[in-house]
């Protein structure tokens, strides 16, 4: 096995050991650096790596709706996959016409989520640890 594939290995072992509220938060992670780097590619020209990043971030909303549970989530659940359809229409629309504030505003939206589901995620893990205790 060379080291590529090891570290792929490990990373995937990595990432399929987490708990899903982590796995949320990290989906969240790769969508804000694939936003912002797309930001920087349109600042600068680079339309291809514009298209690549933005596709990216296109892909990880998917992941995100996909995975929602209506059955469980209810109208949280609704509501975010709402928001999800939101996220592709306006990372669609960014594509097409390079609009940067509607991107900065897209940013702002999913760093706002980011940070809520860090919460989220903490008061999960302290639940579960008082339940083992």
């Amino acid at each position: 096995m060379s080291y590529g594939n090891a570290a792929q290995a490990y990373q995937a072992n990595d990432v399929m050991g987490r708990p899903p509220e982590q796995l949320v938060v990290l989906l969240y992670e790769h969508l804000l650096v694939n936003l912002r780097r797309s930001a920087l590619q349109i600042h600068r020209g680079d339309i291809e790596g514009k298209t690549r990043s933005l596709g990216r971030a296109s892909d990880i909303v998917f992941e995100l709706l996909s995975a929602l549970d209506r059955e469980k989530g209810g109208e949280l659940a609704s509501r975010l996959a709402a928001l999800y359809g939101y996220f592709i229409s306006e990372i669609s629309q960014i594509g097409r016409t390079l609009d940067q504030e509607r991107l900065a505003r897209l940013i702002s939206i999913v760093a706002s989520l980011h940070t809520s589901w860090i919460e989220a995620a903490k008061q999960v893990a302290a639940g579960r640890q008082e339940a083992v205790q």
